[in-house]
């Protein structure tokens, strides 16, 4: 089974004014998902009516999404003719993960993490997709979220993929914690990953530095191809303050 993984921070719709205001990067957005065309999407930071907005830009997907009090939330994309959700889940990056709306350790908001077992239609094999967003501000909130997703998903029967905003670069303690309970880094697998070696762009250009968008995969899950993406949109401008990351996986 080969699958087509997008995982992308697609910025809040709330801080934002001028260029970068969402009503002027939807289109942006949807084009670079639509364009790439994967089978499954991760996405980030996702806001208030913005998963509406994506919805109606982006008919071919259905998605698993559970928001919480403050509106983010980090939903699932694939497409219904080909995948049936066997299980899906939320969790809270805290202390009680259970509770969605928990506020973890030294986090600043709430962080949730979103989970589905895809189940191929045709052949009935199943693959988990996590995705998620870490806390952008303080370090024990990151490293205790890696601990928690590393206990989770590290193990188990099925291929899994833990993509998102990991406000981590390969260089921090919540990288390391995730790489070393076995789940490696797609970029680090892939024989020729493709773009630089960044995913955030501030909406100016690429930061270096800032790799901190990551695809995490299981030891069953081969790379065949990977890439950070970093198409501008209609208007010659960057659609999010962060590259999009495709990977094209293929599960034993």
């Amino acid at each position: 089974m080969s699958v087509g993984v997008l995982s992308y921070n697609v910025r809040y719709a709330e801080v934002d004014t001028g260029e970068d205001v969402w009503a002027k990067r939807r289109d942006g957005v949807a084009s670079v998902i639509s364009f790439h065309d994967p089978d499954v999407v991760c996405l980030q930071e996702v806001w208030l009516d913005q998963l509406d907005d994506l919805r109606e830009r982006l008919p071919g997907y259905e998605w698993v999404a559970h928001e919480v009090h403050n509106g983010e939330h980090t939903p699932i994309g694939y497409r219904p003719e080909r995948f049936v959700v066997a299980d899906e889940a939320v969790l809270s990056l805290s202390e009680t993960p259970d509770q969605p709306d928990a506020i973890g350790w030294d986090a600043s908001i709430p962080r949730v993490t979103t989970t589905a077992v895809l189940e191929e239609r045709d052949t009935g094999e199943a693959v988990r997709v996590v995705s998620t967003h870490f806390d952008h501000e303080y370090p024990t909130a990151r490293r205790e979220s890696a601990r928690l997703l590393a206990d989770r998903f590290a193990e188990g029967p099925l291929p899994t993929l833990l993509a998102g905003d990991f406000n981590a670069t390969p260089d921090d303690e919540p990288y390391r914690i995730v790489s070393e309970a076995g789940l490696r880094d797609a970029r680090e697998v892939a024989a020729d990953p493709h773009g630089p070696e960044t995913t955030f762009n501030d909406f100016e250009g690429a930061q270096p530095g800032k790799r901190i968008d990551h695809v995490f995969v299981s030891e069953s899950v081969e790379i065949e191809r990977f890439g950070v993406r970093t198409d501008l949109d209609s208007r010659g401008l960057y659609p999010s303050d962060h590259f999009a990351l495709f990977v094209e996986c293929a599960f034993a």
